[in-house]
């Protein structure tokens, strides 16, 4: 029998996110398992006008590192009051594959994650990173889409269809 006592659950706190994350939730609970939180901060591709090189002078990294770890901190807290085993990491590169790299590093037995459901022109100019993710990773990746995760459940939380 297959055993899942570590689950990863990425998120870039969207609303999408919070859908697998409600999944994560119950199958940790259920399974007994580890929940392990991720945030990758991806680089942010800014467009040069006239060939001029930007100007900001903000370190995006950084600043975006430190709120995903307060982000990420502030959504452990509440799980652990709720008596789950909590665990939270940032990393900084393309989302898919530190998501990879997480599973390859970690002892992670399963992703649960949310796909946008992205499709024509969109999908093809933003890509899938949940569809990076299932091609990539080692471990068995469910997915979540948020129109199957709108249907509300007697508890009045939402409730995640895995595809």
């Amino acid at each position: 029998m297959l055993t899942y006592r570590s689950l990863l659950c990425p998120t870039d706190f969207s609303e999408h996110s919070d859908a697998a994350l409600l999944r994560a939730e119950d199958l940790a609970r259920r399974l007994d398992a580890e929940l392990v939180l991720l945030h990758v901060v991806e680089p942010l591709l800014m467009p040069v006008e006239y060939g001029l090189p930007s100007s900001v002078a903000v370190d995006y990294g950084d600043a975006a590192t430190a709120r995903a770890r307060q982000y990420l901190e502030s959504a452990a807290h509440a799980l652990r009051n709720r008596g789950l085993r909590v665990r939270t990491l940032v990393r900084q590169g393309l989302a898919s594959e530190q998501i990879a790299e997480v599973v390859k590093s970690e002892p992670i037995d399963l992703v649960v994650l949310a796909t946008h459901g992205y499709t024509g022109i969109k999908h093809a100019l933003l890509g899938s990173t949940a569809e990076r993710v299932v091609r990539t990773c080692t471990c068995p990746v469910m997915t979540i889409r948020v129109a199957a995760a709108k249907t509300s459940t007697p508890a009045g939380r939402e409730q995640a269809t895995a595809l």
